[in-house]
């Protein structure tokens, strides 16, 4: 399989080119001119550079391609002007399908996310037949975005005649991304956190190099126009903010945050980060998903042959990166013991790495 991925430097496009590259596949990258290429340069995959937003330069990535990974969307709560996550999610996706017709490749799989499923007050557990709340389908941001991408890029490739399978991931949490990301800053907001809160709802959370493996099996398996949940396990907050404190060896969540006190530490949050130009750790759009349930069943994609490790394993591999990177302090990371769990688990990223520096020889 010739496959191209768009978005190609992001968390999930750069764990879809290792994935492609690690089943024998041959893979493509198409990113910006401006992007970080930084952990997809010395991969086994030539890189494009393009726009979603350019119909040409897509089509000239995608000529002689079987099936395009499309996940080139902004997932972020913060610096992302509104009109332009819409613009990128509906008209860019809408290109993508455009340039696949003319290129003539047969399959677009495209990443949405499992909010398109909505959330609940109550802990119960969704699949892929519930659907947004209406109030969340029409809000601003990444959430009305994706919800919007869906609708879109549906209607568009029936028009279009290209099959079209829709991957819904959780929160997915690993190595590569060019961006911390929210996913990722779960992890690192907590290790921050002088407090060490949590507070009330939950959510799933899966590894990404399982999100990217699935990906690959719904180019192959997937029915068209299908949509499936790419997840692993539905935990509380409590739960995984516990778990990440006993994995880097941090102290456990010592208080439960109310949504009030989260609404207010996110928009102190938010006034640091326009006053230094940093990101904040935590957005009041994020504030305001305190106490809901993203939890999610990921049996469609299970039934294909889907296997996501545990969440304990994917929190292991993504502290594995997170504590030797630039996202975590220094102050934070000498207070922090490493779980042995950790350690395998960057031991065993690196392996998988030198196997790929040895594909490009």
């Amino acid at each position: 399989m010739k496959a191209l991925v768009t978005g190609a430097n992001g968390l999930i496009g750069a764990n879809l080119l290792r994935s492609l590259i690690r089943k024998g596949h041959q893979a493509l990258g198409l990113v910006r001119a401006t992007s970080d290429v930084s952990y997809i340069s010395d991969l086994p995959a030539p890189l494009s550079i393009g726009d979603v937003t350019d119909i040409e330069s897509l089509a000239r990535a995608m000529s002689g391609c079987d099936v395009v990974f499309h996940t080139a969307v902004h997932f972020s709560y913060w610096g992302h002007d509104n009109a332009a996550m819409q613009a990128t999610a509906v008209d860019g996706t809408r290109n993508v399908i455009r340039a696949a017709q003319e290129a003539g490749v047969r399959r677009v799989v495209i990443t949405s996310s499992s909010v398109t499923l909505g959330a609940g007050l109550k802990p119960i557990v969704r699949n892929e037949g519930d659907v947004a709340d209406p109030d969340d389908a029409g809000q601003p941001g990444y959430v009305g975005a994706k919800i919007a991408q869906e609708i879109a890029a549906a209607d568009f490739a029936g028009k279009a005649g290209v099959e079209v399978v829709f991957a819904l991931p959780t929160m997915s949490v690993g190595a590569y991304g060019s961006a911390l990301g929210p996913s990722n800053g779960v992890i690192t907001s907590y290790l921050a956190d002088p407090l060490k809160l949590s507070w009330a709802g939950g959510c799933n959370i899966v590894a990404v190099q399982d999100v990217a493996d699935g990906h690959l099996l719904l180019a192959e398996r997937g029915a068209a126009g299908g949509r499936y949940i790419l997840g692993s396990e539905n935990l509380t907050w409590l739960a995984i903010h516990t778990m990440i404190a006993q994995l880097a060896g941090v102290e456990p969540p010592r208080h439960m945050a109310s949504a009030l006190t989260c609404q207010i530490i996110a928009a102190a949050e938010e006034v640091r980060a326009l006053v230094t130009g940093r990101a904040p750790l935590a957005t009041r759009t994020q504030a305001a998903m305190v106490g809901r349930y993203y939890w999610y069943d990921h049996g469609a994609a299970a039934a294909l042959g889907y296997r996501p490790q545990s969440a304990r394993d994917a929190l292991a591999g993504a502290l594995a990166w997170l504590s030797a990177g630039p996202h975590v302090s220094r102050e934070t990371r000498i207070n922090m013991r490493l779980d042995r769990k950790v350690h395998a688990a960057r031991a065993a990223r690196h392996a998988a790495e030198r196997t790929l520096e040895r594909e490009a020889v």
